[in-house]
């Protein structure tokens, strides 16, 4: 077998490598090392790419990685799966979304691929992740969360040719019933949409909240369509599960707040709203009414703001827009 080497975790043969790969260095110096496991089965195949956290606080996929691994046995496999839990690992000891670290640069891991080796510190950590992904990976699946522990969608990218069908095709096997075919003109310097571009079939999941939003069974779950896209990719035996019929979207809605003060949401993510229909109430610090947020567009909730205060600007709602199903 061919050896994959990411950072200090080598894998030569059937077994389970761990280590970490250097990202960058702390103010003190010392390394700043991210996760990495690899599960190599008993025989050649496919090496499935994962990984989790690049934003900090979106912590749901990276319980979800890790219970996937645990439940694998290297003899079942065939193939590999690399798995990077936790790739923005400062802003994932702070509980946030950025690094702490990132200063007056933005910091968006997710629109910094395929990084730069003299960039900023994010662009830094994506140079350092996309060239052993791009080295290594047949497929990659991307974990995210949003707002509420309701939220369940998914995006695949749809290039044209073999990419964006197999996209597709470990988009069914996932199984989310909501599920955005990504054009490729959105989304730019996002792994997926980087991956994608080159070559390598790739998929986000978008599980559960920010932070403690989610359960255990976000977690069985999301483990248990992993093992599904493996059995639909060869690398593990069994039927593959048929989830059923899914929305697809032409593209969201991405709304931000016009107004701020005490919120309640009303609608839940899955939910069908119409062009108006009210998706969450305002109270002013007085706890008098101070108006109604409404949908801008017909579509399906895909992620909404929790509440309780909202601020002017805040992410309000994601709305899947055209929903057919197919």
């Amino acid at each position: 077998m061919e050896t994959i080497e990411i950072g200090t975790a080598v894998s030569t043969g059937e077994g389970l490598a761990k280590g970490f790969l250097k990202v960058g260095e702390l103010p003190d110096g010392q390394a700043m090392r991210i996760p990495v496991v690899i599960l190599r089965g008993s025989q050649n195949g496919p090496v499935l790419w994962l990984h989790g956290c690049v934003h900090g606080n979106e912590y749901c996929g990276t319980f979800i990685i890790h219970e996937l691994i645990r439940s694998l046995r290297p003899q079942d496999v065939v193939g590999t799966v690399v798995a990077l839990p936790i790739l923005n690992i400062t802003a994932f000891e702070r509980n946030q979304r950025m690094s702490p670290f990132e200063g007056y640069n933005g910091g968006d891991l997710n629109r910094c691929f395929p990084g730069k080796p003299n960039g900023t510190l994010t662009e830094q950590i994506a140079h350092a992740v996309y060239g052993p992904l791009r080295r290594h990976a047949n497929y990659l699946i991307d974990f995210h969360t949003a707002l509420t522990e309701d939220v369940r969608w998914a995006l695949f990218a749809n290039m044209p040719g073999e990419v964006g069908k197999q996209g597709e095709e470990i988009a069914r096997a996932f199984g989310f019933r909501s599920t955005l075919p990504a054009p490729p003109d959105i989304l730019g310097g996002s792994a997926m949409m980087t991956a994608a571009k080159d070559g390598i079939p790739a998929f986000i999941v978008e599980a559960g909240g920010k932070g403690p939003a989610f359960s255990e069974e976000h977690v069985q779950d999301g483990a248990e369509r992993l093992r599904n896209v493996m059995r639909h990719l060869g690398m593990l035996r069994g039927a593959v599960t048929d989830y059923g019929k899914q929305w697809h979207f032409s593209n969201f809605a991405w709304v931000h707040a016009t107004q701020g003060g005490l919120f309640q949401r009303i609608v839940r993510c899955g939910d069908h709203v119409e062009k108006g229909t009210v998706i969450g109430r305002y109270q002013n610090l007085h706890g008098q009414p101070a108006g109604d947020a409404r949908a801008p567009e017909p579509g399906i909730v895909l992620a909404i703001h929790p509440g309780p205060v909202m601020a002017t600007g805040e992410t309000l709602v994601h709305i899947g827009l055209d929903p057919r199903e197919v």
